[in-house]
C-alpha cells in the first residue's frame, strides 16, 4: 500500500505518534544529522543529506547502560523498557544493519533489553535519493531503497514523501494518510531507480569469505595496517560493529555495559596477561575478516552495510572498499 505524507502536515503526523509513542528522529546539530527524541514534530530534520553520525544501534545499545544494581550480595536486574517508540529517517543500510544484529542479539541466547526494544520499536525508513560518494550498499547486496527491516519507507517527491507500507504496523502508524495516485507512485520509482543506478560497484564480493581466509597469514595485513591508528572510530560509528566489555562499578554498585572495539590493544588481553592480537596487524585482520569472513560463515550474509561513515570518519583515510580491492589483487598474484 503507498499513502502520502506532505511535508506540511509530517510535523502533525509526529505528534500524532507522541500519543501513543517515544518518537526519535534525526535533528541538526551543527550540521551533523544526529537522531535525538523529539520533542515537537517540526525538529524532525529529515531535509539534511546522508545517515546520521552515530547508527540507531545507539537506540538498541546504548554506549552505556546499567544491566544490573547491587543490592547486597544479589544483583537486581534493571527493568526492561515498555514505552513503545518509533525511529523515524532511517536509512536503508542502517534498517538493514538492525535486521542483521538481529541474528545476534535475537537468537536462541536471545538479550533481553534488546530483544524487548525491537518488538517495542517501529522503523519508519527514508530512502536515498541521492547517495553519497562514500556509500557502496549496493556492493553489498542491498541499496538506496532497501526496505527489508522497515515499517514504513519513505520517498522524498519534493513537497511530499510517498510512503510504502512494509507490515502492519507501518499500516497503523500512517492510518488516516491519503492513497497516492499511480502518478505519484511511478514518480517514486523513477527516483528509486535513478538513484540505485547512479551507485558505482566499488568491488565484487563473490566468494569474498574464501579470498580473506587465503590471505589470513600472509604480509597483506601488515601492508593494510601501517597508517591505523588503532582509534576505533570505525567500529563505534559502524551500524553493525557489537562488541562490548561488561564491568562492576564498585562505587556506583551497578554492573555496566560499555561499547568495545576490537581495534582496542587490551580488547582481546586474557586474564593471563597473554594477547593473541598483539599488534595492529591482527586487530586490522580481526575487523575486516569479521564483516567479511566471519559474519558470512556464521550469519550467512556480509556483516556490512555499506553505509560509508568507517570511509568518511577515518582519520588517516584508510577505505575499507579498497582494502576489499587490494584483498583480491593480493590473492590473484
Amino acid at each position: 500500500m503507498h499513502k502520502i505524507v506532505t511535508k506540511k502536515g509530517l510535523p502533525t503526523l509526529i505528534e500524532a505518534w507522541q500519543r501513543q509513542a517515544v518518537v526519535y528522529a534525526p535533528v541538526h546539530n551543527g550540521g551533523i544529522p544526529e537522531f535525538q527524541r523529539l520533542g515537537r514534530g517540526t525538529q524532525a530534520a529529515l531535509y539534511l543529506r546522508g545517515n546520521t553520525r552515530y547508527p540507531p544501534k545507539s537506540l538498541f545499545i546504548s554506549q552505556s547502560e546499567t544491566m544490573f544494581y547491587a543490592q547486597g550480595t544479589a544483583l537486581e536486574q534493571v527493568p526492561l523498557p515498555t514505552a513503545p517508540r518509533v525511529i523515524l529517517g532511517v536509512r536503508a543500510c542502517d534498517a538493514r544493519a538492525t535486521q542483521l544484529l538481529d541474528g545476534v542479539f535475537g537468537t536462541d541466547s536471545s538479550d533481553p533489553s534488546w530483544v524487548r526494544k525491537r518488538e517495542r520499536t517501529a522503523l519508519v525508513g527514508l530512502g536515498c535519493t541521492k547517495p553519497g560518494a562514500t556509500c557502496f550498499c549496493s556492493a553489498v547486496g542491498s541499496g538506496p531503497f532497501d526496505a527489508r527491516g522497515v515499517d514504513v519507507m519513505l520517498t522524498d517527491l519534493g513537497d511530499a514523501y510517498l510512503a510504502e507500507v512494509q507490515t502492519d504496523e507501518g499500516e497503523t502508524l500512517l492510518e488516516g494518510m491519503p492513497v497516492a495516485t499511480q502518478a505519484q507512485v511511478e514518480a517514486a520509482h523513477q527516483l528509486q531507480e535513478a538513484a540505485a543506478s547512479s551507485m558505482e560497484i566499488p568491488f565484487e564480493t563473490e566468494g569474498i569469505r574464501d579470498v580473506l581466509y587465503g590471505l589470513f597469514s600472509s604480509s597483506f595485513w601488515y601492508e593494510v595496517q601501517q597508517s591505523c591508528l588503532g582509534c576505533g572510530v570505525c567500529t563505534f560509528l559502524c551500524p553493525t560493529c557489537h562488541c562490548f566489555d561488561i564491568v562492576d562499578e564498585v562505587q556506583r554498585r551497578e554492573r555496566v555495559r560499555n561499547w568495545d572495539s576490537c581495534m582496542f590493544r587490551i580488547y582481546s588481553q586474557e586474564a593471563s596477561g597473554y594477547n593473541p592480537r598483539p599488534t595492529n596487524v591482527e586487530r586490522t585482520r580481526q575487523r575486516i575478516m569479521h564483516k567479511y569472513a566471519y559474519f558470512v560463515e556464521n550469519h550467512g550474509e556480509i556483516g556490512c552495510t555499506g553505509c560509508g561513515r568507517c570511509v568518511r570518519n577515518c582519520p588517516v583515510d584508510l577505505d575499507i572498499r579498497q582494502v576489499i580491492r587490494d584483498a583480491r589483487s593480493w590473492a590473484e598474484e
